[in-house]
């Protein structure tokens, strides 16, 4: 440390003025060593671990330091834009099971902008898609024509973008569960974009609440399985071994119902009086719940025409919490049927 004594050369009442040249390493030492006198213990020992930190700061080689923030910048994940230069972004949302009370907000805001574009799935209920205040296109994906429909939405979102809208990709439930949102998130980044995912209400553990049958029971089921009743390409996809403590929910199999329950019993060891309740349209007026048995719950779907969207639920949480019949033990047929209960 040197200290200069200089007087000004412009005025003789200047005051001395003292030039002091230093290190801040210099500093650091003589502060780190002798800072702490006259100072209360207390404020002493607070002040400590920042001196610490300058010493052990200065005292690290810099190329270990760079070295550390680059791998740890080589970790993280490089994805696309959130929007193009022209504007154009795409949301994907979930609608949940159906009942407008059950969107989330941010889904309820963009379904209501008017400036925007909603690319809708054919399963989303009908009082979700009256929300709707811009511009709506309805995919029609049906049974045997799913690629071409699905190529149809990539093309409709790939129209969207190019003019610069914001695209609501809209999807039933939520869009990673059993819903292709995966694949359509890798689609959009080869279109050069990232999109925004707003989660959606899951019909795997909503619809079975809203049927009055809880997935979980202390004593009766203490593992939940989700299964999709078709694999890739229309394939049957492989069957959960029996477990008399376990619940196993089905999203999009009731078209193959029958052949469903026949493959539990003969390849998966269930016992053909395991229960299997049915809830259709679940949290919408016209919701209906259907119960049976593995043996009798397809010719239960035919009776009163089950359609999609249905959640299928197995298990013995099936006869929690919908009573039992007081000839045979056994809750069985329709007994559930909003659109009756409204008109009543």
């Amino acid at each position: 440390m040197k200290i200069l004594n200089t007087k000004s050369q412009t005025s003789s009442r200047c005051l001395p003025l003292l030039v002091v040249t230093i290190t801040l390493n210099t500093v650091v030492a003589h502060v780190s060593k002798s800072a702490f006198i006259g100072i209360p213990s207390t404020n002493a020992n607070r002040l400590k671990p920042l001196f610490a930190y300058h010493d052990d700061m200065f005292d690290r080689p810099k190329s270990n330091k760079v070295k550390e923030v680059k791998s740890k910048l080589s970790n993280i994940q490089k994805l696309p834009p959130c929007s193009l230069p022209n504007g154009g972004k795409i949301s994907m949302v979930g609608s949940g099971p159906g009942d407008p009370e059950l969107l989330t907000l941010a889904a309820h805001k963009i379904l209501t902008d008017p400036s925007v574009l909603v690319i809708a799935d054919r399963l989303v209920s009908p009082e979700i898609l009256e929300l709707i205040r811009g511009e709506i296109k309805v995919a029609r994906k049906m049974p045997g024509c799913a690629e071409e429909a699905q190529n149809e939405i990539y093309g409709w979102c790939k129209e969207g973008l190019d003019a610069g809208k914001h695209v609501c990709r809209l999807k039933i439930g939520d869009p990673f569960v059993f819903g292709r949102g995966g694949e359509e998130v890798l689609k959009f980044r080869e279109f050069g974009i990232e999109p925004k995912v707003i989660p959606g209400v899951s019909a795997a553990f909503s619809a079975p609440l809203l049927g009055s049958i809880p997935v979980t029971h202390r004593g009766v089921a203490n593992q939940v399985v989700m299964c999709t009743g078709y694999g890739r390409n229309g394939t049957s996809p492989d069957l959960i071994q029996y477990h008399k403590e376990q619940t196993i929910v089905f999203l999009m199999a009731v078209g193959r119902l029958r052949e469903l329950c026949q493959r539990l019993i003969d390849l998966a060891g269930y016992p053909s009086k395991t229960p299997v309740g049915i809830i259709q349209d679940a949290g919408c007026p016209s919701q209906r719940t259907i119960v049976g048995t593995m043996e009798t719950i397809s010719d239960l779907a035919e009776e009163y025409e089950v359609k999609a969207p249905s959640t299928i639920v197995v298990g013995d949480v099936v006869s929690v919490l919908l009573g039992k019949n007081e000839e045979n033990g056994e809750v069985t047929g329709l007994i559930q049927d909003m659109s009756l209960r409204e008109s009543l």
